[in-house]
């Protein structure tokens, strides 16, 4: 079986590097940045009134070590929220009598959920955001400016607090197992031919040049990230070599994209990720670092919840054996040698274990819980090992049916529950 994928990760290596001597053939096998950056749209896009703020002009991995970025929490379910292939913002779209979100159920982000964060010993934020529903037709692709205002006002809190800050596009990019493509950025479409390809990298253009056009005047404590878990719905695999190609041509596009915008975005920070935020794909030699002008900004991420049994399904209650830890050390480990050790910096960009309740079944549940505080604990200390920045996978929720992983309160700051502030504390302390 070794000797089988070896071959399997050789013929990738090969089929990536015939993409990319297609690319600078100057044959039209891919879009390349310049013809949709330079379309004017019908509709002007929309300006951001800021003050240009300074840049370190640092290397990525040495302002994340002298900014003592050590860990980061992840605002989940609220400005990626989606419903039906439309984007609402875990804000908008709410019951105005209670002021819940009756979408994804979280209320609307105030100050004083970014200061808990910052207070909880965070370092860092990452906003996932969706921009469906607020991007108008082709060929203009205009985003709401009231959207982008939003964000704006998110993200300002984030400053305020003192919170180095990550805003990407998330659910634009969902592919679902059972009902296929809900959102535009469809990986699987993409590969399917150039047609494809070209249609959807020009609105993947067009969103990126405005986001990033809107923010170009911020500091280099807002990082930009390019896409999020691109996938075909089959989790399982993430091994079809066109899906693969296809996100090296992207996080291409995405830097060329940025840079081209100008101002401080000629050398701000970027974040880019392998097929699934995997990290195994990472690793693989297919994967490829886009070429960028400006050197040493990149930042790689990749997403961690293995065993999945624990980490997302919740359905095994047991976890710190020698076999399970050694898992996690043979998962990082080479991220040193391949990356960090070359002075590319890694960030877990979503990580995390789900609560698991057991009403029933009382010591089983004990069992889960000091199952979730030993693999936070170890999994952060593990990543700080490597020089590797966590960060933890909050959505808020802490009841229900759904995938539990709320720790802060939403709607004051504070931590859930005692057991809450301890887990906090637990993956803070870790990496310190």
């Amino acid at each position: 079986m070794q000797s089988k994928k070896y071959i399997f990760y050789a013929f990738c290596f090969v089929l990536s590097i015939l993409a990319v001597v297609s690319c600078l053939s100057g044959k039209p096998a891919v879009l390349t940045a310049d013809s949709a950056f330079a379309f004017t749209p019908g509709v002007p896009d929309a300006v951001n009134d800021y003050p240009v703020e300074p840049m370190s002009g640092k290397s990525a991995i040495d302002y994340i070590r002298d900014e003592k970025i050590l860990s980061g929490w992840n605002m989940g379910n609220t400005l990626e929220a989606y419903k039906y292939s439309i984007a609402q913002d875990g804000e908008t779209f709410v019951n105005f009598e209670s002021g819940e979100n009756v979408l994804w159920g979280n209320p609307r982000v105030t100050q004083t959920l970014i200061n808990g964060v910052k207070n909880a010993g965070f370092d860092l934020i990452r906003i996932p955001i969706t921009w469906m529903g607020y991007i108008g037709p082709g060929p203009d692709f205009h985003i709401d400016e009231s959207y982008l205002k939003r964000v704006a006002e998110v993200v300002g809190y984030c400053k305020n607090a003192g919170l180095k800050t990550v805003i990407n596009i998330h659910h634009d990019g969902v592919t679902d197992s059972r009902r296929g493509d809900i959102g535009w950025l469809s990986v699987r479409q993409a590969s399917r031919g150039q047609a494809d390809y070209d249609r959807i990298t020009i609105q993947y253009i067009r969103v990126w040049k405005q986001i990033a056009s809107y923010f170009k005047d911020y500091g280099d404590w807002l990082i930009f990230e390019s896409f999020n878990e691109l996938h075909d719905g089959n989790w399982q695999t993430c091994n079809d070599i066109g899906q693969l190609i296809t996100i090296n041509r992207w996080n291409q596009v995405f830097v060329d994209t940025v840079r081209a915008t100008g101002g401080n975005n000629a050398e701000r920070y970027l974040m880019i990720s392998a097929y699934c935020n995997d990290h195994k794909q990472m690793l693989a030699p297919i994967f490829m670092l886009p070429n960028d002008p400006s050197p040493d900004k990149i930042i790689l991420s990749y997403h961690y919840y293995d065993p999945y049994e624990l980490g997302i399904a919740g359905t095994r209650s047991s976890w710190g054996s020698p076999e399970d830890r050694q898992r996690v050390e043979n998962d990082f480990a080479p991220f040193k040698e391949r990356f960090i050790d070359k002075n590319i910096p890694v960030m877990m960009g979503e990580c995390g274990a789900v609560l698991q309740i057991y009403p029933d079944n009382p010591a089983r549940e004990a069992q889960a819980r000091q199952s979730r505080r030993d693999y936070l604990q170890f999994v952060f200390a593990t990543a700080k090992k490597y020089n590797i920045v966590p960060v933890y996978w909050d959505n808020g929720e802490i009841t229900g049916d759904g995938e539990l992983f709320g720790l802060i309160n939403r709607r004051n700051g504070q931590p859930f529950s005692a057991e809450a502030d301890t887990l906090l504390k637990l993956m803070v302390n870790a990496v310190r």
